[in-house]
């Protein structure tokens, strides 16, 4: 089986679920993260999740031996666009490993990650998924280097990485690593059918998929659902024709939602539900995910993230005056 390993910086105080998001890591043995972090907490680490205690400050250090250019770094906000290239950033750490990817540590619960992310995939693709919660990348030389490529706008990445503006580098906007991958023809495989990407505006769960050109990114028409993590999977109970339908997804990305977890470290099932995580009842019936899915008129994360994407359309345009 090739070998994966995910790449993960996060400075500041891991998120309160943490033990959750390392429990469902642990349940999948045959991946390994590196966790790079100043929060020195102790968790019940499993032996898959390496961690190394380093500050943004070091990072950066780290970072700019690998430029001739002086690069930013002044905040984690920025670390979102050094995202692709971590398979170059930290070559002399994953040379054993056949691919590298990149997450989000803050919002996202996995469940059985190789039971989706195949030997054969790996192989026919250089990149799998194209957003930045979770990308996977051949472990190659060449293919670590791509970030170097232009891309649809032709910005350079010297442009890109010496500015201290967050340009979402590691999504699939125009500009971004997956453009360059377009306008070069490299295989991508984006997966969005087994992944959970929930938004992040409405309070009930929304699924999101991409185009196939990868040109749109749109939610699905609303339908009651709730998540649930079992035993290392993680399944989408939604109601189809008045009935519970099951589907095992490969992990849940509930995105930046503030989580109340109502369930202990050590909880081997869960449900995961708009308000954060609650205990695994001995049924899922319709009325309990019609009950989680109730929709709110006012919910001020809506208005919270209207107000960071207009402050970052306004930095954009002031920026290029």
């Amino acid at each position: 089986m090739k070998k994966i390993v995910f790449l993960c910086p996060y400075f500041g105080t891991l998120p309160p679920h943490t033990q959750l998001w390392l429990n469902s890591c642990k349940m999948n043995p045959s991946v390994t993260w590196y966790l790079f972090t100043d929060d020195k907490r102790k968790f019940d680490y499993p032996e898959n999740v390496q961690v190394f205690y380093t500050t943004l400050e070091e990072t950066k250090a780290l970072y700019q031996k690998k430029f001739d250019f002086e690069i930013s770094l002044e905040g984690a906000y920025k670390l979102g666009d050094y995202k692709p290239l971590f398979g170059y950033l930290y070559e002399e750490m994953i040379q054993e490993f056949d691919a590298w990817g990149h997450i989000d540590v803050y919002d996202e619960i996995y469940g059985d990650i190789r039971a989706f992310v195949t030997d054969e995939l790996l192989e026919k693709y250089d990149k799998l998924m194209i957003f930045g919660h979770m990308g996977i990348y051949k472990n190659s030389p060449e293919v670590n280097r791509r970030f170097e490529l232009s891309s649809d706008l032709n910005r350079t990445y010297q442009e890109i990485f010496s500015s201290s503006q967050f340009y979402n580098f590691e999504e699939y906007v125009a500009g971004s690593i997956t453009r360059i991958y377009q306008k070069n023809g490299f295989p991508i495989g984006k997966l969005d059918e087994v992944i959970a990407d929930l938004s992040g505006t409405s309070y009930h769960f929304r699924r999101g998929y991409i185009s196939d050109d990868f040109e749109t990114f749109t939610y699905l028409p609303y339908e009651p659902m709730i998540f649930s993590w079992e035993e290392g999977k993680t399944y989408c109970y939604s109601v189809k024709n008045h009935q519970v339908q099951k589907d095992e997804f490969m992990y849940v990305h509930f995105k930046r939602r503030k989580m109340i977890q109502d369930i202990p470290d050590d909880a081997s099932t869960y449900l995961i539900v708009p308000s954060g995580f609650a205990l695994m009842p001995e049924e899922i019936t319709v009325d309990l995910i019609r009950k989680y899915s109730q929709k709110k008129l006012f919910y001020p994360v809506y208005f919270e993230e209207k107000w960071k994407g207009f402050k970052r359309l306004w930095n954009k345009i002031w920026r290029s005056e």
